[in-house]
């Protein structure tokens, strides 16, 4: 097998991606989850709280960076949506739920997960949409 440099370039390449991933991408989405967790704890009784509302709010937006540079779509803002597509839907139904215990069939087991399931594909659909009508209307400006 022959060592040429770009195969070691490829490889370094393959290794960085990876890496980037993990650190970045899954690192930013567990920054998020927690610090939106922290946030809606923030509401409740101060015993429960895990991080000040003020160290949480700016740390989901790190997060959502981090998301974005890890899964490569840096400059791709609204990606975004999709990263907080879950907890803009589900905070507020949560918080509905809570004043209102009637509205408490919201999170049954089978709603809850399509609660939890559907914000994110759905966003990433949208969004995807919307990159591919740019990405169209650049080509026919460009011709």
């Amino acid at each position: 097998m022959t060592d040429t440099p770009q195969i070691r370039e490829t490889i370094a390449w393959k290794l960085w991606i990876a890496i980037r991933f993990i650190v970045f991408g899954i690192g930013g989405f567990v920054a998020l989850w927690i610090s939106w967790l922290s946030m809606v704890l923030a509401f409740g009784p101060r015993d429960e709280r895990w991080l000040s509302p003020l160290v949480a709010a700016p740390l989901s937006l790190v997060g959502a960076l981090a998301m974005l540079y890890g899964s490569g779509q840096w400059g791709c803002w609204a990606y975004l949506w999709v990263f907080v597509s879950v907890p803009l839907i589900v905070t507020p139904l949560g918080f509905l739920a809570k004043a209102y215990p009637a509205a408490d069939w919201l999170f049954a087991k089978p709603i809850a997960i399509m609660l939890i399931a559907l914000p994110m594909p759905v966003s990433y659909l949208l969004v995807k949409r919307y990159y591919r009508s740019l990405e169209a209307e650049a080509k026919k400006t460009s011709t």
